[in-house]
């Protein structure tokens, strides 16, 4: 698979950084965009790096917050792919008590409506070597995303169930946040295809604000599944990087830059 990096944090001469995630995915003579940022990058970035609208009429999106969704607003893709629950109404509380709303930009959700959507509530086989997992069961009691909520109260916990990752027949697995944990998302995978080992992770791990427990749990997951690579991005967050460097080293770990292709 080839990647390309249009959208997240980082310094570039060129391209428009922010707080998000977009991957150009080509595989078997096929483009999809896993994600869609935050929004105000994705077009300018598209067009400096000389990716051609025809190459992301299919887009994934891995969950509704809209650091991953909001770039749909400035697309007409043909295809979506997302899990039930992506539109629902998503906030966050900081440690500061306030509360921020972060789910998907209703400019967002009014456009994917001109989209054919496929809802995945199954892990499935879309084709062009490429599977969805669809919502990923919480197995482990591994802390997977934040101080969320489906209503600006604060009452109704939001555990993100709609995120999914995506899995291609030779062994990549491209994650947006984790939300649902990469231990749950590896256990899921195993379970539903234990014939295909996975060599590449691919995204972002949401260990940013991880303790030490949580960074061991996923090391050594990690190293259960004898991955051979790491590529790392987003919410993984520099501290995480650096630990499972230093408790991974049979692993190649690199942080790919915005804008930078790869193969996997």
């Amino acid at each position: 698979m080839k990647i390309t990096v249009v959208t997240g944090e980082g310094q570039s001469a060129s391209l428009i950084s922010e707080f998000g995630l977009s991957l150009l995915l080509e595989n078997e003579g096929q483009s999809f965009l896993f994600d869609t940022g935050a929004g105000e990058a994705l077009l300018p970035n598209l067009k400096t790096l000389g990716i051609a609208p025809e190459k992301y009429e299919k887009v994934i999106l891995s969950h509704g917050h809209y650091d991953h969704s909001g770039g749909l607003a400035h697309l007409t893709p043909r295809e979506i792919w997302c899990c039930p629950g992506v539109e629902d109404p998503q906030f966050s509380r900081h440690s500061d008590g306030t509360v921020h709303e972060i789910g998907m930009p209703q400019d967002a959700f009014l456009a994917a409506k001109n989209s054919k959507v496929t809802p995945l509530n199954l892990f499935d086989y879309i084709g062009y070597g490429i599977f969805l997992t669809g919502p990923i069961p919480r197995v482990s009691p591994e802390n997977c995303g934040g101080d969320f909520y489906h209503n600006a109260e604060c009452t109704e916990k939001d555990i993100v169930p709609e995120e999914q990752a995506l899995l291609t027949t030779d062994g990549t697995l491209v994650t947006g946040c984790c939300h649902a944990g990469i231990i749950n998302t590896l256990l899921f995978c195993y379970k539903i295809l234990p014939e295909l080992p996975i060599r590449t992770i691919v995204g972002g791990l949401h260990l940013k604000n991880a303790d030490e427990a949580r960074l061991d749990q996923t090391a050594n997951i990690i190293k259960q599944f004898k991955v051979k690579e790491l590529f790392l991005m987003h919410c993984t967050g520099e501290k995480a990087v650096e630990y499972l460097k230093e408790r991974l080293p049979q692993c190649r770990i690199c942080t790919p830059e915005l804008g930078e292709t790869f193969c996997c």
